[in-house]
């Protein structure tokens, strides 16, 4: 890793931490600037990634910088929490999920059988059952595209398993527990860890998933 590449790694840490402490505190304003500018700098880690030695088999850079960008609209979107906010941000995040598939379909095949498919494919379900059945169930009018966000999220699970890359599957996964505690925390049962819980496990998912991809 070269120097700038330390020195994004630096910020993006401390702008995380700082945006999980607005969280945990309530600090609006403080909320409002982190929340966005960590995406931005996983975009800038991804590039110098990208951009400082391809590994063989990893993804072209455009369809992650998409993925980056959708989930910072998505980002500010969901800085309130108005219903027509809310559904600006699901799509946003939708489509991310979709350019993140895009990315993992465009990487070198894996060879042999993809036997992290024999955890996820379970989990999936399992997850459904316990948890996003009740998300659907309560969420209302919302009820259609909540729907079809899971089912997208649960096909990047899939095929980050299909990839046979285990750090991905895991980013993915911790981005699907984020997002099963946010659903659950808003159309199910509100807890006050929640918010911190999901800041903290997107933040860690979306790190993950790029270091992931251009490893």
């Amino acid at each position: 890793m070269t120097t700038h590449l330390w020195v994004l790694g630096a910020a993006l840490a401390v702008t995380a931490v700082t945006n999980w402490r607005s969280v945990l505190r309530g600090e609006q304003v403080v909320e409002r600037v982190t929340k966005p500018l960590v995406v931005v700098l996983l975009m800038a880690v991804a590039w110098s990634l990208h951009w400082e030695g391809r590994v063989p088999g990893s993804p072209e850079l455009l369809p992650v910088v998409v993925a980056l960008a959708l989930c910072l609209v998505g980002d500010v979107a969901l800085l309130d929490s108005t219903e027509t906010r809310f559904l600006v941000g699901l799509g946003a995040f939708l489509l991310a999920h979709v350019a993140y598939i895009w990315a993992i379909v465009g990487m070198a095949p894996p060879g042999g059988f993809p036997w992290l498919l024999l955890v996820a494919a379970p989990a999936v379900v399992l997850l459904h059952a316990k948890v996003g059945r009740d998300i659907v169930r309560h969420s209302g009018e919302q009820k259609v595209p909540v729907l079809v966000y899971q089912l997208v999220l649960s096909a990047l699970l899939l095929v980050a398993a299909w990839s046979g890359d285990w750090l991905l599957l895991l980013g993915c996964a911790v981005f699907v527990t984020s997002d099963a505690v946010l659903g659950h925390d808003r159309f199910v049962q509100a807890r006050r860890w929640a918010p911190v819980t999901v800041i903290v496990t997107y933040h860690l998912a979306q790190a993950l998933i790029v270091v992931a991809l251009f490893r």
